[in-house]
């Protein structure tokens, strides 16, 4: 499995490359009022308005700064109403790809019912990384909140 490797909080996340569809720089992004905070905002993907959630806020409650390594992951996102969605996501040193090995991931000894989507740590020379579930990540209010009823029916 290969891993797009990213920072939130000095700690080391991945994401399976198979769910990403592009890595895109930090652009302006049109705030959206009265969204959760962990909502940095959206913009217009090739058409189409996409959502883009700070995955930095999310898992240690202080926004991503706006750095040279500072993307916007673009994943499909599984909604729980059987559609792919396309999901921003706002992370900080968005930097590099990391293989991962079966044998060299371990499940996560702490179950944290606030965040189902922290998964298996993977321990390499650098120390642990832990991968996103991204099926897992967004709760049913924030899937919700970011691709409304009325805007999924056909």
């Amino acid at each position: 499995m290969l891993l797009l490797q990213f920072q939130a909080g000095g700690e080391r996340y991945g994401l399976d490359i198979r769910q990403i569809i592009e890595v895109a720089p930090l652009i302006c992004l049109r705030k959206i009022p009265h969204a959760v905070r962990e909502v940095a905002g959206t913009f217009n993907y090739r058409g189409t308005l996409v959502p883009v959630l700070d995955v930095t806020d999310l898992l240690t409650g202080v926004p991503s700064r706006s750095l040279m390594s500072t993307r916007i992951i673009l994943v499909d996102y599984p909604g729980d109403d059987g559609r792919r969605h396309i999901l921003g996501l706002l992370a900080e040193s968005v930097t590099e790809m990391v293989r991962c090995r079966p044998e060299d991931r371990q499940a996560p000894v702490v179950a944290v019912s606030e965040a189902p989507y922290l998964g298996d740590i993977l321990f390499d020379e650098r120390g642990s990384l832990q991968i996103l579930e991204l099926a897992r990540f967004l709760t049913k209010e924030l899937l919700f909140s970011l691709f409304p009823p009325e805007v999924l029916s056909p």
